[in-house]
């Protein structure tokens, strides 16, 4: 029997809630159940109540308001342990056509795709969202397509759907949120990853449960997309850091031979050796890194086999 389960992020969402449960579409070809999963982060309306009263299968509740990123993962944990076969993620907020969930399963169960990205720009710019929000897509759109080597159109969506070998692989340790952090993630894995287009509609009156200020999002967004590389690519990472300095203690050395500056020969010493230690630091990273993703394959598989009843 095939399992679906829809995960439902939810942060004071008692207004919208019950409408995306209630659209959600309860028979899908190619799937024998769908459930609803709603994770509660830490809401302080009756979100929770609305849930379970417009049908939700089960509800997780955080006490605190943990973000989007912990939201996500609580949601996986439930869905691997509930042995489901496919997850999608919606928004809880109804800008989504949860109809689309049928269209977006839809390479992952002819096997085509592991992980397929609704993606709100592939048509075209979707009205009423603001001018400062799509132009910050864009940018880290192109940001994530360029560190993982694959055109994406839209990074930043939260309505995806993933198959049973993605939800083993995905690791994200970031609360804040997990949109750019699971693509990295899941392309460094080798999984396989698409989009298709979606249709969204956006409120104007409403504001973003994430991207409260944009500066600030900007920020973290970018600091995990870092953090990410660094990661998977740390001999890249910090080779790259190491050659920066390298070439500032080189320039420094020929300012110095020149005398066109007042530079003292201790600093460009100091650079080229802060450069080399860069790309030891690099080196050694990426033993401690490929242990933990050994340590991460094992216990998924031993989490896999306990989710399949084999001791």
């Amino acid at each position: 029997m095939k399992k679906l389960v829809v995960i439902l992020p939810a942060f004071n969402e008692e207004e919208n809630i019950a409408k995306t449960i209630q659209s959600i579409p309860k028979k899908v070809i190619g799937i024998d159940k769908v459930e609803i999963l709603v994770i509660n982060d830490g809401s302080s309306d009756n979100t929770a109540d609305v849930a379970y009263n417009a049908g939700a299968d089960k509800i997780v509740s955080h006490r605190t308001n943990m973000g989007v990123g912990a939201a996500f993962m609580t949601g996986i944990r439930n869905a691997i342990s509930s042995n489901a076969d496919l997850v999608v993620t919606l928004d809880a907020d109804s800008q989504f056509d949860a109809e689309q969930i049928k269209e977006l399963i839809f390479p992952i169960i002819n096997k085509q795709l592991d992980v397929v990205i609704g993606s709100r720009f592939i048509n075209a710019r979707p009205a009423g969202i603001p001018k400062i929000k799509f132009i910050g897509n864009k940018i880290f759109s192109s940001l994530v397509s360029w560190a993982i080597n694959q055109k994406f159109s839209d990074t930043q969506t939260g309505f995806r759907a993933y198959s049973k070998e993605a939800l083993f692989n995905i690791s994200v340790v970031n609360e804040f949120t997990y949109t750019q952090e699971v693509l990295i993630d899941l392309k460094f894995k080798k999984l396989r990853i698409g989009e298709i287009p979606v249709l969204v509609l956006y409120n104007n009156k409403r504001k973003s449960r994430v991207v409260k200020n944009v500066f600030s999002y900007s920020y973290k967004a970018l600091s995990i997309i870092i953090k990410s590389l660094v990661f998977h690519r740390p001999i890249l990472a910090f080779g790259l850091f190491g050659l920066v300095l390298v070439g500032g203690g080189v320039l420094a050395k020929l300012l110095t031979i020149t005398k066109i500056f007042g530079v003292s020969p201790g600093l460009s010493t100091g650079l080229i050796i802060l450069g080399i230690v860069s790309f030891m630091l690099g080196l050694f990273a990426n033993v401690v890194f490929k242990r933990q993703s050994f340590a991460e394959r094992d216990l998924r598989h031993y989490v896999e086999k306990l989710s399949h009843g084999e001791s």
